[in-house]
């Protein structure tokens, strides 16, 4: 193994969510301060803010992580802030398995080459100066600066390196034909019951919805109904107009992670068993698929994405094991 950091020169796709960061950023420029829980303007406040982002959240073998670190990551992904009290611990934890995959990589002596990087940077900043903003201001306002934004895109690059490096071409084709109604292009036709839930629901709302969806599937499966006339009676989503049609979609793209995961893996006429979702419990059933044509060659990157988010996993699981993470008080406030 090289005792200097493996430079990752060869080309890749743009990274997934730059640009999405990019907008972000420069849309929400102003609500970065407030997020902080400070005012903008006199070197008063702004020392008062470098304070607040500097503020050591819980450590990782030792390497802090930050409330800055925290409301980076919170406002690059989009997370309002009436969602962020409810949402911080679960964000906290996505920050130690990035730490311990960084460990990871770097034990390896792996880094993602500055060219890659600075082209990303770059991106970043028109988007910003397009919105009228100045780069440097928006990170400041949140106690950052280049080499952190460096940081922050560094290791999505290098851990999709060493996810090129290491995953075997026999890997790919397998993980293609297990899976291959998620690439190939394959699009289901699925109709749904849709329950909603309260933005403060509680496990008694989750378990009074969920009994009666169950209600509902029996007398589906007894033929004391059928699935769209029941969908008419006690969906809660505009579907139900249609017997709960919600019409063809492929794998990603157009409809939530957990509805798709759910509608693919069921046979035609197969009803679900209940789920929730962000948005509420669901009931549903496939009513007809199309096959897709596309081939390996054609989805390389996706499969190449899905390996990666499966490794991640199990890399950090692993690492959690022997892993040193000590939570101050902190952590858990607002």
């Amino acid at each position: 193994m090289p005792t200097n950091p493996t430079p990752i020169n060869r080309p890749m796709p743009p990274l997934p969510g730059t640009v999405r960061l990019a907008i972000r950023l420069a849309a929400c420029s102003l609500l970065i301060v407030t997020a902080l829980g400070v005012s903008e303007g006199s070197p008063k406040t702004a020392g008062r803010q470098t304070a607040v982002s500097k503020q050591v959240l819980l450590t990782v073998n030792g390497n802090p992580i930050t409330r800055g670190d925290l409301e980076f990551l919170l406002l690059t992904r989009g997370i309002g802030k009436d969602l962020r009290p409810k949402l911080r611990k679960q964000f906290l934890n996505r920050l130690i398995d990035r730490r311990l995959v960084q460990a990871f990589l770097e034990a390896r002596h792996l880094k993602a080459s500055s060219v890659l990087v600075d082209a990303h940077i770059e991106r970043i900043k028109r988007f910003i100066r397009k919105n009228g903003d100045d780069p440097k201001t928006v990170f400041a306002r949140l106690g950052y600066n280049e080499q952190t934004l460096r940081r922050e895109l560094s290791l999505p690059l290098a851990w999709r390196f060493w996810i090129r490096r290491t995953v075997t071409s026999k890997r790919l084709r397998d993980e293609f034909a297990a899976h291959h109604q998620e690439f190939d292009g394959t699009r289901v036709r699925a109709s749904q019951i849709f329950l909603k839930l309260r933005a403060e629901v509680t496990p008694a709302d989750i378990k009074a919805a969920q009994d009666t969806l169950t209600g509902i599937r029996a007398k589906i499966l007894a033929k004391r109904i059928t699935f769209a006339v029941a969908a008419k009676q006690f969906s809660q989503a505009p579907s139900r107009q249609s017997g709960g049609d919600v019409g063809f979609f492929p794998y990603r793209g157009r409809m939530p992670a957990d509805f798709s995961r759910r509608a693919f893996s069921l046979k035609i006429g197969e009803v679900s068993q209940p789920f929730r979702s962000r948005f509420g419990m669901h009931l549903i059933t496939v009513t007809a698929r199309k096959p897709g044509r596309l081939s390996l060659e054609d989805v390389r990157d996706q499969v190449l994405d899905r390996i990666a988010e499966t490794e991640w996993t199990k890399l950090v699981a692993a690492q959690r094991k022997s892993a040193k993470i000590v939570w101050e008080a902190s952590a858990e406030g607002g």
